[in-house]
């Protein structure tokens, strides 16, 4: 028997869309114009939503994690499947225009946090298309990722939209640019990763507010080096710095850090992990403890 369920009143209307999962929600949201203006009830505040390989959409909240995924067959519309164990439930739907189904889903529910971004695949128009979107409507990016690219030049036309980005969490950077890039971040996320770093600079590294900072195949030398970590040792200096780990090309055992000539390590020291978040353990072996102007360790 029917429901007349757009004549509920509103209290209960919102009680029974509290009850409800996005795909459902997505599924009512197509009945009609009434039924998606309707979805403004349900609280989606905490709501997050990310795009992955193969077209495929998630959105996150506080009871786990549903997934939109691409295809072409009528006969499994709006199907709901369990693809995996350990993951939530997944609708089929026609994704070969993702940005479309992404627009729809943030314009729906309201949701303000984007949960990672990248240009898998090679695509870096739906990265650039979503990344203008979360910038003219002031949203939170938690996660980008730059995949190493054929082209660099896309890449290279995709940074100043970048860097007007909200990215809160993590920046993760594979990709080659040519030796004469040179960029300087306007802002930066909780975490830095950038692989393949010979374009970073001394500059750069002062100025970063990051609490952990991990480059690789960079240029540093050990006098570089040395300027950051002697002024990290002065009170007041990179107040959110926990980690920093630099892979370079050039550090030798010809000039001190710190008044210590590479390599640095002391045999009998313990094992010490730090934590930065969920998944997120960094190991320090054989450490030297450097004590900072102000009498903390480090």
């Amino acid at each position: 028997m029917p429901i007349a369920l757009l004549k509920f009143p509103t209290d209960l209307l919102r009680e029974v869309f509290e009850q409800c999962n996005p795909l459902e929600l997505y599924c009512l949201s197509k009945c009609s114009k009434r039924a998606r203006k309707s979805l403004t009830l349900r609280d989606t505040k905490n709501w997050k939503i990310s795009y992955g390989e193969s077209r495929n959409i998630w959105i996150w909240f506080e009871k786990g994690e549903y997934n939109f995924k691409h295809t072409t067959n009528p006969e499994q519309f709006y199907k709901i499947s369990f693809t995996w164990p350990q993951s939530g439930p997944s609708l089929f739907v026609d994704l070969s225009d993702r940005g479309d189904l992404f627009n729809y889903l943030l314009e729906t529910f309201k949701i303000g946090i984007i949960e990672s971004m990248n240009n898998d695949d090679q695509d870096i128009d739906f990265l650039r298309q979503t990344a203008k979107t979360a910038i003219d409507r002031n949203m939170k990016v938690e996660e980008v990722t730059l995949y190493n690219m054929e082209n660099t030049r896309d890449v290279l036309d995709f940074m100043p939209i970048l860097d007007q980005m909200k990215i809160t969490q993590r920046l993760s950077c594979s990709v080659k640019f040519p030796s004469n890039f040179q960029h300087q971040f306007t802002m930066y996320p909780y975490k830095i990763r950038i692989h393949n770093s010979i374009w970073s600079n001394i500059a750069q590294l002062l100025d970063c507010t990051c609490v952990k900072i991990n480059l690789y195949q960079s240029t540093f030398s050990n006098q570089e080096l040395d300027v950051v970590l002697q002024k990290r040792k002065k009170i007041g200096t990179f107040p959110n710095l926990r980690s920093l780990v630099i892979w370079s090309k050039k550090i030798d055992n010809q000039s001190p850090i710190l008044e210590m000539v590479p390599p640095i390590k002391i045999g009998n020291n313990p094992l010490i992990e730090v934590p930065f978040g969920k998944r997120d353990i960094f190991e320090i072996s054989e450490a030297v403890r450097v004590t900072k102007d102000d009498g903390t360790e480090g």
